[in-house]
């Protein structure tokens, strides 16, 4: 019975043809998912219990992609289950930095992304969604 289940787990893929990262940014152009729960964050920022909030990309980033991977492991998930991610930034310029520390924590293959600039509450700089398969 053991047996079975471990069959059934997640199957996460980047089809063949779109095996390399054509843009050269960390993202996959397609994610294939099979699987039998679905869990999304919230949209989650970088604030931490007092509500002190890093002043760096860098920081804020890191921590937010942290926080997300609280929630999704009190969930029962981790970031290699994540599939899709959705990043909110203030400022689109601080891309380059954001994507080092993304590069850094999120786990091959690294899932489908999206990313806008766009208007966040006072301090915050990024503001991230995944979303996770098992």
């Amino acid at each position: 019975m053991t047996y079975l289940v471990y069959n059934i787990c997640i199957m996460k893929r980047i089809p063949e043809k779109y095996i390399k990262e054509p843009t050269g940014y960390p993202f996959a152009p397609v994610m294939e998912i099979e699987g039998k729960r679905i869990a999304v964050t919230s949209g989650t920022c970088c604030d931490d219990y007092d509500g002190n909030i890093p002043s760096g990309v860098k920081e804020q980033a890191r921590n937010t992609i942290l926080a997300c991977e609280i929630f999704l492991k009190e969930a029962g998930y981790s970031l290699d289950d994540v599939f899709n991610v959705e990043v909110y930034m203030k400022d689109l310029s601080m891309w380059g930095e954001f994507n080092q520390v993304y590069k850094e924590m999120m786990p091959d293959p690294k899932p489908a992304r999206k990313a806008l600039e766009t208007g966040l509450l006072p301090g915050y700089l990024v503001e991230i969604v995944m979303w996770a398969c098992k």
